[in-house]
């Protein structure tokens, strides 16, 4: 039984191995360098994937020797420890089964977890970069509209230039680009205001109509336009 005794030395060097990495884990929970270390090296997803081919391959082994237990309990020449043997292995691989099941859904947690510290990460810079693009959205405005080559540019000591209104033109032009787009990004909240109102409007000349019909049919109601009683 020499192949089951190398598979059980493998299989338990691999598990000890993922062991070690998950109870490695904890103590990285507060490192930034280790954790974009082991993102930069796409540690987990590698571990993931050798995880899911070890369960395909134990699983394979878990249908198999059965199979080959109840062929060879069946012969005479078979001995009796050699089956024991093949129910040791069985079992062996039963628990390899549920230990590397336990083993990838922890690597998948883990990920998730790395996922996650990622995003908020990202979520942070985005957040540092539209600060610094609030800060500094003024300043382009300003240098923009005081660096414009044009004529009536105010403060500028411009006494008699060419195009008194050029200046006057430009910001109009710019108004007017301004309006188109705020136009376009308010066009689908319009649209869905005009839509919803549609619908209410409908809804409630619905609900009229129905109001009306249920009070003809009612004894007594207020029109009962030739509805007879039953």
């Amino acid at each position: 039984m020499s192949l089951s005794t190398s598979c059980q030395l493998e299989f338990s060097w691999f598990i000890l191995l993922l062991n070690l990495s998950c109870d490695f884990f904890p103590l990285i929970a507060g490192g930034f360098a280790l954790k974009k270390q082991m993102l930069d090296d796409r540690r987990f997803p590698k571990l993931h994937l050798n995880l899911q081919r070890l369960l395909q391959v134990i699983a394979h082994g878990e249908q198999v020797f059965p199979r080959v237990k109840e062929k060879c309990s069946s012969k005479r020449w078979f001995a009796n420890e050699d089956i024991i043997s093949l129910e040791e292995l069985i079992g062996r691989l039963r628990r390899l089964k549920e230990n590397v099941g336990f083993i990838a859904n922890r690597v998948t947690a883990i990920q998730a977890g790395l996922d996650s510290w990622q995003a908020e990460q990202i979520n942070r810079k985005l957040y540092y970069l539209s600060f610094l693009s609030i800060i500094f959205l003024p300043l382009s405005i300003i240098t923009g509209v005081f660096g414009m080559n044009v004529g009536g540019v105010p403060w500028t000591g411009q006494r008699d230039p060419a195009l008194k209104n050029g200046f006057r033109n430009v910001m109009l032009l710019c108004v007017m680009m301004l309006f188109l787009v705020l136009l376009c990004f308010a066009f689908p909240a319009i649209y869905a205001r005009i839509a919803s109102w549609r619908r209410r409007r409908a809804l409630r000349r619905s609900w009229s109509l129905n109001r009306k019909s249920f009070l003809k049919r009612i004894p007594g109601g207020s029109e009962r336009g030739g509805y007879l009683r039953i």
